[in-house]
């Protein structure tokens, strides 16, 4: 079999999410920029029901669609993998079966690329879409900017945990091939993994403005329908353990224990210093919230006084009030 060639090639991962996938593939379609061919890969789902979502898509989908389907799952990551090199392409984008691209996104991103050569990659605004999914269609129930704050892509950043997702993110095929791939170990976290080591060697624009990803997530869902960074919360702290230790003790056995030990005895010196700092400032809040109980008090018994004497007949509140000038 040829392998389809484009400009872009979309990987479009899925597993027994027919509905979502048809969603996907509409939203593909709406794409300005033309020149992309799509891989569908059925990671371990019934064959029938892709086949059957593809067949309403024959006719505008003829030409540059390639279907892979998996009688066991392999995994995202290698599912990723197999797609990308089912197709031949100078560009490529991760586009999974619950998520959403505005229909310039990728005329925008490819231009990026074109103009600036020495950008590995390029990702943009991406906006999170709660949505709840219901028998015609879907009810949203926020919209929330990821990362609002976010103006640049840095490797600094990107160690804490991941900036950017598959759907907001076009790269080259060459520093793909360069770095190897995805990791077919990791369950999960597979894309914040590569987005490192992407880092460490290739700069990636950041186009800003407004949002053209949509990442969608459905808070209560449990089923097939799930997200895996809702449903499988676990296993994202597991393997993101797993990537973090790795990458220690990759660094110790270049440079020893020595660099990380003393980083480390930083590290908790400075912690102590901030949480001293904590404590200080919340004895000085307490104080001042002792003095304000007794300000309150102070007030509440002076209006209890000037209501007692407001009860009193007008005579004898003048006399009172002669007294206390005395």
């Amino acid at each position: 079999m040829s392998r389809p060639s484009a400009r872009v090639a979309i990987v479009t991962r899925t597993k027994n999410r027919p509905r979502l996938l048809r969603r996907a593939i509409g939203d593909i379609l709406q794409q300005t920029f033309e020149d992309w061919t799509l891989v569908v890969v059925n990671d371990g789902g019934d064959s029938a029901e892709v086949d059957a979502v593809l067949a309403d898509f024959q006719e505008r989908l003829a030409g540059r669609l390639l279907v892979l389907h998996h009688a066991e799952s392999v995994g995202m990551e290698a599912a990723s993998n197999r797609g990308i090199a089912a197709a031949d392409s100078e560009y490529i984008a991760v586009h999974d079966d619950d998520d959403e691209w505005a229909p310039e996104f990728l005329a925008t991103t490819v231009a990026h690329l074109d103009s600036h050569p020495d950008d590995g990659g390029v990702t943009v605004e991406t906006e999170i879409v709660f949505e709840k999914l219901t028998p015609t269609g879907r009810e949203v129930e926020e919209r929330v900017i990821f990362e609002p704050q976010l103006h640049a892509i840095t490797l600094v950043d990107q160690l804490h945990y991941n900036r950017f997702v598959p759907i907001s993110f076009l790269f080259r095929r060459s520093v793909y091939d360069e770095l190897g791939g995805f990791d077919e170990s990791l369950a999960v976290v597979g894309d914040w993994e590569f987005h490192l080591r992407f880092l460490v060697r290739h700069h990636i624009g950041y186009i800003k403005g407004r949002p053209l990803a949509f990442w969608n997530q459905r808070r209560g869902a449990t089923d097939a329908d799930a997200n895996s960074v809702i449903a499988g919360d676990l296993d994202h702290h597991v393997y993101s353990l797993k990537v973090r230790d790795r990458l220690v003790r990759e660094h110790a056995a270049a440079y020893g224990l020595g660099p990380l030990v003393y980083q480390r005895e930083l590290m908790a010196a400075e912690v102590g210093r901030f949480h001293a700092r904590i404590d200080e400032l919340q004895r000085g809040q307490d104080a001042l919230l002792e003095e304000v109980r007794a300000l309150r008090a102070a007030l509440d018994e002076e209006r209890q006084a000037r209501g007692a004497w407001s009860q009193l007949p007008g005579k004898a509140f003048q006399q009172a009030r002669s007294a206390l000038r005395r």
